[in-house]
């Protein structure tokens, strides 16, 4: 997890109180809170207007709805404008609040009535209308501080005594300060209706939970049961034949052993090496399931142990301050072992890279290569098994690959629980 932020000291809240009114966070404040005002003004009267006509045609069968919809789409957008607004002035990123309930299998008419009947949408409609009274009074209390500010130093001089002057002038100064701070607080009450109304709901934030970790558990099983087919399949078609042919043989010398003992101990000869292939290929898989040197020694010398054999060059970067979980090792480690197949068989590169770092409790994988590209993640396909293994622990992973390359595979993976 990212460490906490560090309180701010008496001497940072002051310098930030001192350069306050020429702050740029003061001004992108003021500009946010005037935007705000103006585009949520337009669009309330915009608003109020079709809703009045949505109403006016409601006895018009499907025209009222029609209209509303249609308004609702438009707050909708306007909605995404003030997202992207947010994340320009106050650099904030808010999330959009999907609505819920529109079924694909819906016909045109009942999909627009159940966004009309969306409480997510509602909300985005609430705060085209709450925003204008929040930036409206905000401004109203930041010019104010500058009316009081303004008066102070210009009657200051002009006061009848010293200690009126001196009372008006630190005034003004007060307020020289102070409308800096109630300015960006104006802008922080804007971004925390935002906030509010526009991204999802608690309820919303937990359905999307409950989907995500359905979709993880999926992912997780598909995974492991494509593994399961992958092992089968290499048993059956790679494995078992070479082992029904040492047997062949082995029978086929047993039987010639005493007529012809030349003829057996080829035989013998051949089956022992056949054996011995067999063995590489069992060593094969069994590092395929999950390789031993991973346990024993890490991510760096499973990589090293990866790419010795690799027939294109392969550079290998691992920046870790410790060894991580193992379920985090492993998925790295097969990310990196299905690229470098995919790098070995497929790219045709002259040379590859693999770099492992860790920051802020997520493990970055990322393996390159100078190939001639059009890797992407398919359906049924190793890559798009990696990002289904991947994503089965809260992790990301995208495919960069343009024809004629180069190509980037990116695995991002959470590695502090």
């Amino acid at each position: 997890m990212p460490a906490p932020a560090e309180p701010l000291r008496a001497g940072q809240i002051g310098w930030a109180i001192l350069l306050g009114p020429v702050s740029p966070r003061t001004w992108r404040a003021i500009a946010n809170l005037v935007i705000s005002l103006v585009t949520g003004s337009l669009f309330v009267a915009v608003m109020i207007f079709a809703l009045l006509l949505s109403g006016a045609l409601s006895w018009i069968v499907g025209l009222g709805m029609l209209v509303l919809t249609f308004t609702l789409r438009l707050a909708s957008g306007m909605a995404g404008l003030d997202r992207r607004r947010i994340r320009r002035m106050a650099g904030v990123r808010i999330e959009p609040a999907l609505p819920t309930g529109l079924a694909p299998e819906l016909s045109f008419r009942q999909r627009q009535k159940a966004w009309s009947r969306s409480p997510v949408v509602w909300r985005l409609v609430a705060y085209q209308f709450a925003r204008p009274v929040v930036t409206a009074a905000s401004l109203f209390a930041v010019g104010g501080i500058w009316a009081l500010m303004i008066s102070g130093f210009s009657h200051a001089n002009s006061s009848s005594s010293a200690a009126s002057g001196f009372g008006k002038l630190l005034v003004g100064l007060v307020c020289l300060f102070a409308w800096p701070l109630a300015a960006r607080l104006g802008s922080s009450l804007d971004v925390s209706l935002a906030r509010w109304l526009l991204g999802p709901s608690r309820s919303g934030q937990l359905s999307a939970e409950v989907q995500r970790l359905g979709e993880a558990r999926t992912l997780a099983v598909e995974s492991a049961e494509s593994e399961r087919r992958r092992i089968e399949r290499d048993l059956h078609d790679g494995l078992q034949p070479k082992l029904v042919s040492l047997a062949l043989e082995l029978g086929l010398a047993k039987a010639r052993f005493e007529r012809d003992p030349d003829s057996a101990r080829a035989l013998i000869n051949q089956a022992h090496e056949e054996a011995k292939t067999a063995i590489e290929d069992l060593r094969g898989l069994v590092r395929g399931i999950h390789p031993s040197v991973l346990d024993e020694r890490g991510l760096d010398a499973a990589f090293s142990a990866l790419v010795a054999s690799c027939a294109v060059p392969v550079r290998v970067e691992v920046s870790l301050s410790k060894r991580l979980d193992q379920s985090v090792e492993a998925v790295a480690y097969f990310v990196v072992a299905e690229a470098i197949t995919n790098v070995t068989k497929h790219s045709g590169a002259s040379r590859a890279s693999v770099m492992i770092t860790e920051a802020s409790g997520l493990l970055r994988v990322l393996v390159e290569d100078d190939g001639g590209g059009g890797a992407s993640a398919e359906p049924g396909g190793g890559l798009a098994g990696l990002a289904a293994r991947v994503a089965a622990i809260d992790g990301t992973f995208r495919v960069t690959s343009p024809p004629g390359g180069p190509t980037h595979l990116e695995a991002v993976i959470p590695c502090e629980r």
